[in-house]
C-alpha cells in the first residue's frame, strides 16, 4: 500500500482538533500514535489517512472537513461523480463537475480556462483563512486529480502545477510525487494544468464502476501506486529505516549496492527525477531539524548536532538556505502559526 508523509497525518488531525474532536481518539481509532505522526521521518499507509479523512467527514457531517464556511454533506462529491460519466470527454466531465460546485456551494470556487495547450483547473476558497496550510485546498486538488485519471483509466499528464502561496518547507518533495510537472509557488492562482489533447480522450469508466470506486473513498483518490517505485523515495526509505542519531549517512556507493544498482546508475536515476543523493540527505536533516525546533525545547546549536552539523555557524547557514530563515527565527514564527488558538481565533 502506498504511503503519505506526516505532514498530511499532522494537519488532518490538527484540522480535526481545531473543530472540537479528540485528535488522540481518532488516531487510536486508526492505530496511530502522537508519537508517529509527529515525526518527520515517519511515512503512515495511506488506508489510514483515508480513514482519518472518512471519521472526520461523518463527526462533522461535511465531506469539506470544516474547511470552507459552507459544508457539503458526504454524498455531495459521489452524486457530482455519477452525473459527470455520460458526458463523451474527459474535458466535457471535468466542466460538468466544475460547473456542479458552482451551482451548490457559493464557498468554492472552481473555474476552467484554456491556455496555450492546455486546460488550467483553478481553485479557490471564499475564506482561505479557515485553511491556513492549505491542507485542504491541496487535498482537493489531488481528488480532482485523480477523480481525471480514474476516469480516463490513465493518469493525466499536467502542464504544470501552481500555487498561490510560498513553497512549503516540510512537504515540497511530497507535492512533487502527487503533482508530476513543474511548480510554480507565489502564484496569481492555484490551479493544475490538464494537457488540452489528453483531456478530448473519452470517459472509460461505467456505473458499476463508479459504486465500487466510491465505495473507499477517499481511499482511491489518494492512492498512487508509482510513487513507491520512485528512486527518490527507495532511497529516502532506507535512509530513515537506518537512521540514528547524530545523523550518519553511508556513502552513495553503499547505497547502491544495496539497491542493486552501480552507483552510476543511481545518480542517473535520481537525476531523472530532477533530485540528487546530496539533496535526499539535506531534506532528511531539514525535516528532523524542523521537526525538534517545533516539538522540543532543545537547543539550536544541540539540534545542528543532531542533524550533523559541528559547528552552529554552518548549521544557520545551511538552515537560511532551507527556510529563508534562522532557526531561532523559524522556531518561534512557526510555533506561532501552529498553535491551535492562533488557527481557531483566525476561524
Amino acid at each position: 500500500m502506498p504511503t503519505s508523509c506526516s505532514h498530511y497525518f499532522k494537519e488532518t488531525i490538527r484540522a480535526a482538533e481545531d473543530r472540537g474532536i479528540d485528535g488522540d481518539f481518532l488516531l487510536a481509532k486508526v492505530g496511530l500514535t502522537r508519537e508517529q505522526v509527529d515525526d518527520p521521518g515517519w511515512r503512515g499507509d495511506v488506508q489510514q489517512l483515508a480513514s482519518l479523512v472518512q471519521l472526520i467527514w461523518y463527526a462533522l457531517d461535511d465531506e469539506l472537513m470544516g474547511f470552507l464556511d459552507r459544508p457539503a454533506k458526504p454524498g455531495t462529491f459521489a452524486l457530482m461523480a455519477y452525473g459527470v460519466l455520460a458526458e463523451p470527454s474527459l474535458e466535457q466531465a471535468l466542466r460538468k463537475g466544475v460547473l456542479f460546485y458552482q451551482l451548490v456551494n457559493s464557498s468554492l470556487g472552481m473555474t476552467l480556462t484554456e491556455d496555450a495547450g492546455c486546460i488550467r483547473l483553478g481553485i479557490r476558497f471564499s475564506r482561505p483563512e479557515l485553511d491556513p496550510e492549505h491542507y485542504f485546498l491541496e487535498f482537493w486538488m489531488t481528488i480532482w486529480y485523480r477523480l481525471v485519471g480514474w476516469l480516463a483509466g490513465a493518469t493525466p499528464p499536467l502542464v504544470k502545477a501552481t500555487f498561490a502561496y510560498p513553497r512549503p518547507v516540510t512537504y515540497a518533495d511530497e507535492l512533487r510525487y502527487i503533482f508530476r510537472c513543474d511548480h510554480v509557488f507565489d502564484a496569481a492562482e492555484t490551479s493544475l494544468c490538464f494537457d488540452r489533447d489528453f483531456l478530448q480522450q473519452p470517459v472509460v469508466r461505467r456505473r458499476a464502476e463508479m459504486k465500487k470506486f466510491l465505495s473507499v473513498a477517499p481511499l482511491g483518490f489518494m492512492v498512487v501506486p508509482e510513487d513507491e517505485t520512485s528512486m527518490a523515495r527507495r532511497v529516502r526509505t532506507l535512509l530513515l529505516g537506518t537512521r540514528t542519531l547524530p545523523l550518519e549517512f553511508p556513502q552513495l556507493a553503499e547505497v547502491a549496492r544495496h539497491l542493486n544498482f552501480t552507483e552510476q546508475t543511481l545518480r542517473r536515476r535520481l537525476r531523472e527525477e530532477s533530485t540528487s543523493y546530496r539533496e535526499i540527505k539535506e531534506n532528511i536533516r531539514r525535516d528532523i531539524a524542523v521537526q525538534r525546533l517545533i516539538n522540543s525545547s532543545m537547543p539550536v546549536q544541540q539540534i545542528g548536532e543532531l542533524v550533523g552539523y559541528a559547528e552552529a555557524r554552518a548549521f544557520t547557514r545551511a538552515f537560511r538556505q532551507w527556510t529563508g530563515s534562522s532557526p531561532s527565527q523559524y522556531r518561534e514564527q512557526l510555533t506561532q502559526r501552529l498553535r491551535p488558538q492562533d488557527r481557531t481565533a483566525g476561524s
